[in-house]
């Protein structure tokens, strides 16, 4: 017997990335994970279909962006995602650590990219690597430089 698909309203992307996909071991505890990792960001789930092992984050009330495949084979991804600000990056990775993940970098400038970016970076429960960047941060004070 089939199982009826769930639908997503997809609108039509012109250019650029159109989504990233991550393979993960437990589509549950990923959606935990990213659901409270990506809010300081405004990412929330746009689609959740646990049967179907998949969860779609995105930035409302545009489509999804980040897909969250359950797999077993699930391999390391990286995604590197916007942030407006740099109380928002900071915001991502305390809620990144709060949920689960392991930091990697914590939020600093990374004047090795140019002298305004601010960043972090975490790693997912499944070795998956998340940061969140804000290019235009502007000068960084002595307290958040790396």
């Amino acid at each position: 017997m089939a199982v009826p698909r769930p639908k997503l309203d997809v609108a039509p992307r012109g250019e650029g990335i159109d989504h990233v996909t991550l393979t993960v071991g437990d589509q549950r505890a990923a959606r935990r994970f990213y659901e409270l990792a990506l809010r300081p960001l405004g990412f929330s789930v746009v689609f959740d279909w646990p049967d179907g092992g998949r969860t779609y984050l995105g930035l409302p009330p545009d489509t999804s962006s980040l897909w969250l495949v359950q797999s077993s084979d699930a391999r390391h991804g990286a995604v590197s995602l916007a942030a407006p600000d740099r109380t928002a990056v900071d915001a991502f990775y305390a809620a990144a650590l709060a949920a689960g993940g392991h930091g990697v970098s914590a939020p600093a400038a990374r004047p090795e990219y140019t002298g305004s970016t601010y960043a972090a970076e975490v790693l997912d429960p499944d070795g998956n690597a998340v940061e969140a960047i804000c290019w235009n941060a502007g000068p960084v004070a002595a307290e958040h430089a790396a």
